[in-house]
């Protein structure tokens, strides 16, 4: 897997996109490193990100100021005079944990940059749920979804196949070893991510895939911090034949994986301090063709449009998971045709071109309004 996480990602993604729009010319300033949590890196950083859009601003180079993600938009604590000043307004993406993180003293910087900044685009509503409750004014939320490239995968994507048969060969050419385990009537369910507990798959494990039918297997892709747990799970229920863990899986595999398994799986669970802000792995899986089965909670409930692109489960109800992917499991070939809408239905609504186009009409509106207000 890429060593660029989801949030990172996105911000790359979303200022290609900025940088292409027509009414758009963007000045940045971005932090590159290959460590996961670059403390030291960041500071330098802030500071380079303060002083250049302090600059900016006083010599009415900018409309406005867009924050990537809520540690970069620690700096409106100090931006605010600037932005009084000039009138140019502050605004910020905001991803889940970035605004829930459990520390006092980051929930009390939190707080201060809500009563300083003149717009919030929450991921989803649930993330803009969590940014109300902490003083985010109401008037001042803007739920934005984040986006997807359609060529995401390059020159690595095997292709688009409704048919299991093709999609299974799809499977065979890139994970020789994992096809050779499943028959042709198995339904292939699939997990992607960083193996946290919010994530919910040792529940899964324990809890769901006993009750599922013997033709259904799982394939995880990941490692974390629950990885032991969930090996463990494997081996307390007995079903290591049909669960088949792949640790980290190569950036250029994973549209493989994707679109030669069946259903990919979200089974998260709530955990005080962490939240699901989104989902953006369902978006690439739907958009190689896999729908998904996901829990009904958190950011996730913003991309699942139910029988599109996938289908709901209620949080830790083992049965209503269970009752779901057998249906699936006793006619695996009514998948075919989910598998072209959720496709369609993940370009249509989340293409990056449509969700940018969303974020600049906001960026207009909170330029005007800051203009009007005076403030």
């Amino acid at each position: 897997m890429s060593k660029i996480g989801g949030m990172q990602r996105v911000g790359i993604d979303l200022l290609k996109q900025l940088e292409a729009h027509p009414e758009v010319e963007v000045e940045t300033v971005i932090l590159r490193s290959e460590r996961e949590n670059d403390y030291f890196g960041f500071v330098p950083f802030l500071f380079r990100a303060f002083t250049t859009a302090r600059s900016m601003m006083k010599r009415g180079d900018v409309d406005a100021v867009l924050f990537s993600a809520m540690p970069s938009a620690v700096l409106t604590s100090i931006l605010a005079g600037t932005s009084r000043e000039t009138r140019v307004p502050l605004a910020a993406i905001s991803h889940g944990h970035d605004v829930i993180a459990a520390s006092s003293a980051y929930q009390w910087l939190v707080a201060r940059v809500f009563a300083r900044l003149d717009a919030m685009l929450p991921v989803s509503r649930a993330t803009g749920e969590q940014c109300v409750r902490r003083g985010l004014p109401e008037d001042r939320l803007f739920v934005t979804p984040n986006g997807i490239e359609p060529d995401r995968f390059g020159d690595s994507f095997p292709g688009f196949f409704t048919s299991r048969q093709d999609r299974r060969q799809v499977l065979t050419d890139a994970f020789p070893e994992l096809a050779g385990k499943l028959d042709p009537g198995d339904l292939l369910l699939c997990s992607v991510g960083r193996q946290v507990k919010r994530k919910g798959n040792e529940w899964f494990v324990r809890n769901v895939m006993p009750q599922l039918n013997a033709n259904v297997h799982l394939v995880l892709g990941g490692k974390g911090p629950e990885s032991a747990a969930i090996g463990q799970a494997i081996a307390d229920t007995g079903l290591g034949a049909r669960i088949h863990s792949l640790g980290l899986v190569a950036e250029e595999k994973l549209a493989s994986l994707y679109s030669g398994g069946d259903l990919f799986v979200m089974p998260n669970i709530p955990v005080d301090g962490d939240m699901e802000g989104f989902g953006v792995v369902m978006l690439e899986a739907g958009l190689c063709g896999m729908p998904s089965i996901a829990a009904q909670i958190e950011g996730i409930r913003d991309v699942i449009t139910d029988g599109l692109n996938g289908h709901f489960a209620t949080a830790l109800d083992a049965n209503h998971f269970a009752d779901t992917i057998n249906l699936y499991a006793e006619a695996p070939g009514s998948l075919d045709k989910m598998s072209e809408t959720a496709r369609s239905h993940i370009i249509e609504k989340f293409a990056w071109s449509t969700v940018c186009a969303e974020i600049v009409t906001t960026l207009k509106t909170v330029v005007q309004r800051k203009r009007d207000s005076g403030d």
